[in-house]
């Protein structure tokens, strides 16, 4: 029997598309229906390992004996065992960065569709658990993280350490009861692996027996050039935002160069001054990803055409990286595309340079600006995703909404990162095993344009730099609107008791003035953190 998955040379070459071809866009769950109504070939399941350690009994035991009452679901296999050797859950995967998350409690997270638990045990050491306490089933991101550096259930205080076991069950009658019913394995919790680099905190997508020795034979997605802290210049600091549409459209943006003169016009871009441009395949499609480059226009001159050979490199590696790589002194864009659920996205971006080829100006300006600034930068990042936030909702829901999904038309080679992906995804990977039902029902929420461009939501409760401006411009601006209250008061005053001293009630007056100007600055600078609507019509 043979897969699908593709190694040789001739086979790479065979079957990437080219620009001009039509992209088979299907969602998974049309996937799922083309391969049941064509009966593909797949590969037999491997029987399930019994756990042997108690603390990956899951109390998932029961509910899987349980039929499934919705008529019509279908949830995305787990393609570990099926025709696609590329495996979903037995990857790494960016969720938080490791200065945002809070120490003194639990944090809520998603992936691939499953709610988790990130903590700090008694060691400092980042864990990460199912977000459901076994007892009766309550999100454990809303206990708290207990003095001997347990996990603490907050419904009935049930406690649980650093790899997921029972500890203390307070219901019980006795020290041998609840011995008992702490060691049973339902009393336990699954827990993922969790390790931190390049100040991203990564969790693999398994929380399985073999998950612990797993995980050691694959290291993240990182950048060669960020392991050497000391000579990374960091142009854009690490920013994280959710984003309300789905990893696959998240990636086609990013691997799209093309849309940012027209989406992102007048911001990082000029519809007006576009100029023809070229994309080819560097490294062939694999499983392991692929390479893409275009030509460099300068002054209206494509360099690349000239013979000089600098080209801006995209280089794709699953699941999640899209590094661009600049001809400049090591500048380099990364993104970490990350799958958190059905329709929804996390994406982590950061903009650096190699410190010691950088120019001397360019140190000296980066080191002048101080760290409680990032949030002006914030505000340019989340000003660039607005952009196209709401149009890609829109073709977000629209390649997942069943089987009837036209195909893209992409004539132009400028088309061809997409295309690849595109690919990749359809006949590499397959499609993600969602923790939840993935239909198109799931795609089909048509959010408010509120929900979409929502900064608050999606990045300033996530951020501690912009939460901390937030508070700072709330707080200024009652104080400003006090101080506003206060002098037309005394203006007033000074009027009424006859004070018809110029100096006294006009310099009241002008306070009163002053201070209202300055409310409806921090009002309008308090806006940006929380929502600023983008009409493309009006840029």
């Amino acid at each position: 029997m043979q897969t699908r998955a593709y190694t040789a040379r001739s086979n790479l070459h065979a079957s990437t598309p080219r620009h001009g071809q039509l992209s088979d866009i299907r969602s998974p769950w049309r996937q799922i229906q083309h391969r049941k109504q064509h009966s593909l070939p797949s590969i037999p399941a491997a029987p399930k390992q019994r756990c042997s350690q108690q603390c990956h009994a899951t109390l998932q035991l029961d509910q899987q004996s349980k039929p499934n009452s919705s008529s019509g679901q279908q949830t995305a296999p787990d393609n570990s065992t099926s025709q696609h050797s590329f495996s979903w859950t037995k990857q790494w995967y960016p969720v938080a960065l490791d200065k945002d998350l809070e120490t003194y409690r639990p944090n809520a997270i998603k992936l691939l569709g499953k709610d988790l638990v990130l903590w700090k045990d008694g060691d400092s050491e980042w864990r990460c658990f199912d977000d459901v306490c076994p007892h009766r089933l309550v999100p454990l991101s809303e206990g708290r993280i207990e003095t001997d550096g347990t996990l603490q259930c907050a419904y009935h205080g049930w406690r649980f350490n650093a790899e997921g076991a029972c500890t203390t069950i307070p219901q019980a009658e006795s020290s041998e009861a609840e011995r008992k019913s702490a060691g049973h394995p339902r009393a336990c919790v699954p827990k993922y692996p969790v390790q931190v680099q390049h100040h991203l905190v990564w969790v693999w997508g398994d929380a399985s027996p073999n998950a612990q020795l797993e995980c050691l034979s694959k290291q993240p997605a990182i950048i060669e050039q960020l392991q050497h802290e000391d000579q990374v210049l960091y142009l854009h600091p690490w920013f994280m935002r959710e984003m309300p549409y789905g990893h696959d459209i998240l990636l086609e943006n990013v691997l799209d160069p093309s849309h940012v003169p027209f989406s992102h016009h007048g911001v990082i871009g000029d519809r007006n001054k576009v100029m023809p441009s070229s994309m080819q395949t560097i490294d062939p499609l694999q499983e392991s990803g692929f390479t893409v480059g275009i030509a460099v226009n300068k002054n209206g001159t494509n360099r690349a055409q000239e013979g000089s050979g600098k080209m801006t490199k995209l280089n794709f590696t699953p699941p999640t990286l899209v590094k661009y790589k600049f001809g400049g002194p090591g500048m380099q864009m990364i993104t970490y595309c990350t799958p958190t659920s059905p329709g929804r996205s996390r994406l982590f971006y950061c903009f650096v340079a190699n410190k010691q080829n950088a120019p001397a100006a360019m140190k000296r300006a980066i080191g002048l600006k101080p760290d409680w600034l990032n949030f002006l930068n914030h505000f340019q990042r989340n000003l660039v995703l607005d952009g196209d936030g709401v149009f890609l909702h829109g073709q977000d829901r629209k390649t997942h909404q069943g089987p009837e999904v036209p195909k893209y038309y992409m004539p132009t080679s400028m088309d061809q990162g997409v295309s690849s992906l595109r690919h990749w995804l359809t006949n590499m990977a397959g499609p993600i095993p969602w923790g939840v039902q993935a239909t198109p029902e799931v795609w089909s929420k048509d959010y408010t344009r509120h929900e979409m461009l929502d900064r608050y939501n999606q990045h300033t409760k996530h951020c501690k730099n912009c939460s901390k401006a937030l508070q700072v411009v709330s707080l200024a601006q009652k104080a400003a609107v006090a101080v506003m209250a206060v002098t037309a008061l005394l203006a007033a005053a000074a009027v009424g008791a006859g004070n018809s001293s110029l100096p006294v009630w006009g310099g009241l007056g002008t306070g009163a003035v002053l201070a209202a100007v300055a409310a409806w600055q921090l009002g309008l600078l308090r806006q940006k953190f929380i929502f600023v609507d983008y009409v493309q019509a009006d840029h």
